[in-house]
């Protein structure tokens, strides 16, 4: 059929059907996320083509002809999960809330991906690095820069920065977004039970005398300190 001018109509791209079969379709980014739930709930070693293959409903050798093996899903876990991260709106007029609001959203990233911080200690995910998988630390650095921080200085508070938000996601979220079986996290005082009453005085004391904040509460408090640090490098 021709369009009124005579020009052929322009072919219609067909849209691949999320589904096939009851079996989703597959594609690089979706067996990358299959492998991010698997390390999220196991260990690095658990992502596995077998593991994939049956979490997708498929067999591993499907898997093959969209990834080449496991360094290949493992290179395209890495691409899927950076493609995820925030992108930096830092504005130095404002720069206190304004890193306040980034911390947040990487934190947030951070445990939406658990267990990569796992995958990158053991297993060596240098060679997926390129420029545009780190333009969004670049950008943090250059807003240490623009706050007048040497960059000496910047590069401290940059590596703080992630240190103290991939490390609270890492270990404080991890254990209140997935607690082992039988613990209660907002019920752990610091105090391990059957402890003798003359041990341990000043956990006693916290627990005592202290509120057992919620996760988001105290991660504030761990924005505040950030922050002061670097209002005195400045």
């Amino acid at each position: 059929m021709s369009t009124p001018d005579g020009a052929e109509p322009a072919a219609r791209s067909r849209k691949r059907p999320e589904f096939r079969s009851g079996r989703p379709t597959l594609t690089r980014e979706r067996i990358a996320r299959a492998a991010l739930e698997i390390l999220g709930e196991a260990s690095p070693a658990e992502v596995t083509m077998r593991a994939v293959g049956a979490r997708l409903q498929v067999s591993p050798r499907a898997l093959y002809n969209y990834v080449s093996d496991r360094r290949d899903l493992l290179g395209e876990m890495v691409a899927v999960c950076q493609s995820d991260r925030p992108r930096p709106s830092l504005d130095t007029g404002r720069w206190q809330e304004s890193l306040r609001t980034y911390c947040r959203e990487l934190r947030a990233w951070y445990r939406a991906h658990p267990g990569m911080l796992a995958l990158a200690r053991a297993e060596d995910l240098t060679p997926f690095a390129s420029p545009d998988l780190l333009r969004a630390d670049d950008t943090v650095v250059g807003f240490f820069l623009e706050l007048g921080l040497s960059p000496q200085d910047a590069y401290r508070a940059w590596s703080i920065t992630v240190l103290q938000v991939a490390g609270f996601a890492e270990v404080w979220d991890a254990w209140h977004d997935r607690p082992p079986a039988g613990p209660d996290p907002a019920a752990w005082t610091g105090v391990p039970p059957q402890t003798a009453p003359a041990a341990l005085p000043n956990l006693r004391r916290l627990a005592s005398e202290s509120v057992n904040e919620p996760p988001d509460a105290l991660f504030e408090s761990v924005l505040t300190m950030l922050i002061a640090g670097v209002q005195d490098m400045r």
